[in-house]
């Protein structure tokens, strides 16, 4: 076996690698690029953290502050899950919550301002396709949620959403029973 042939293969490989990744990195939306390409390798000030200058989302109800309010999340997660209190806190600062499960119990009851994105109903994928068209841009942050315990529509439809190009998409664990019974708001019909 040639060594030194394998090495400078080797070698052209990670530097291809390199100028690939740092290539596609430039066409990336902001929110998604790479740090280690960014002007600016800063983090930015966490609202409610000693030292912060950032104000609460409450206090100015941005778009900006909303994703500083929403936990970090690996942009290669389909979804991030999240407590009952992160998702109090996103509904109370305006995040776009989104209920999996089917319309009827949607009607029932659901979280208030949430959309019903029902996803064994037949139109589900419509609906996703519908809120891109509607203006719904890719870094919105989305709370998906379902019936909690072993449901399993919620992370179907955080997989549909991420799959439709939405990459800030946490899944309320806990679910519509969890938040009702912690008398958070709630509404009926189906209007969000």
């Amino acid at each position: 076996m040639n060594w030194k042939r394998v090495l400078v293969e080797a070698a052209i490989l990670i530097v291809s690698a390199a100028i690939l990744g740092a290539g596609t990195n430039v066409f990336r939306p902001e929110a998604r690029k790479l740090a280690w390409i960014g002007d600016d390798l800063t983090p930015e000030p966490v609202p409610g953290r000693a030292g912060s200058s950032t104000p609460t989302p409450a206090a100015t109800g941005s778009r900006k502050d909303l994703l500083s309010l929403a936990p970090q999340k690996d942009p290669g997660l389909v979804y991030l899950e999240i407590s009952g209190e992160v998702a109090f806190r996103l509904q109370g600062a305006g995040a776009f919550f989104l209920d999996a499960r089917r319309s009827s119990a949607y009607e029932s009851g659901h979280i208030a301002g949430a959309v019903n994105i029902a996803v064994w109903e037949h139109d589900a994928d419509d609906r996703i396709s519908a809120l891109a068209a509607k203006g719904m841009k890719p870094d919105e942050v989305m709370v998906v949620y379902c019936s909690g315990g072993a449901c399993e529509d919620a992370s179907m439809l955080a997989a549909k959403l991420s799959q439709a190009g939405f990459y800030n998409v946490f899944l309320y664990k806990d679910g519509f029973p969890a938040w009702q019974s912690r008398g958070w708001p709630v509404t009926r019909g189906k209007q969000p």
